[in-house]
């Protein structure tokens, strides 16, 4: 499954660079998620209860930030499994600024088995659209957020 795109926030890139660092900020975005644990630098922990189609299943997930190129990019690394199969996949987060707008471009291939997988690759496929359009404006939230706190501050 491959999945890309890009997201347009109204922030400047450090501060949707330090949002995307924030574990708080991220175990609150990801749809289905316990939050995030860090369980050494750059490697978290997630428990998450996911729903593609007929199929409900918890997964607990790793999650690794790799390639941590300040404030421009990393990879990201997913290994993930629960009683409704697993998910193994790799991504890459770019972000790049110009005119106010700092813009995220992302791009992943993921392989998912077991009971998860019999959904059909069609359904998966618009699954993790959602998720990343869901995820993406929880963090424009959250970013918008800050920076009317930051203003009142």
């Amino acid at each position: 499954m491959h999945i890309e795109g890009q997201y347009e926030f109204e922030a400047t890139q450090k501060l949707v660079w330090d949002m995307l660092q924030d574990t708080d900020v991220l175990g609150s975005i990801i749809p289905g998620s316990k939050g995030l644990e860090e369980i050494e630098p750059n490697k978290f922990y997630t428990s998450l209860a996911v729903k593609v189609g007929p199929v409900n299943g918890k997964f607990e997930a790793e999650i690794e930030l790799a390639d941590v190129n300040e404030p421009d990019d990393y990879k990201l690394i997913i290994n993930g499994k629960g009683p409704a199969g697993h998910v193994t996949g790799e991504g890459h987060i770019r972000l790049e600024h110009a005119d106010d707008i700092t813009t995220m471009f992302y791009a992943g291939d993921a392989k998912v088995g077991g009971k998860i997988a019999a959904v059909g690759q069609r359904l998966l496929d618009v699954a993790a659209k959602q998720v990343a359009k869901q995820s993406l404006k929880k963090l424009a939230k959250e970013i918008d957020s800050r920076i009317e706190d930051e203003k009142e501050s």
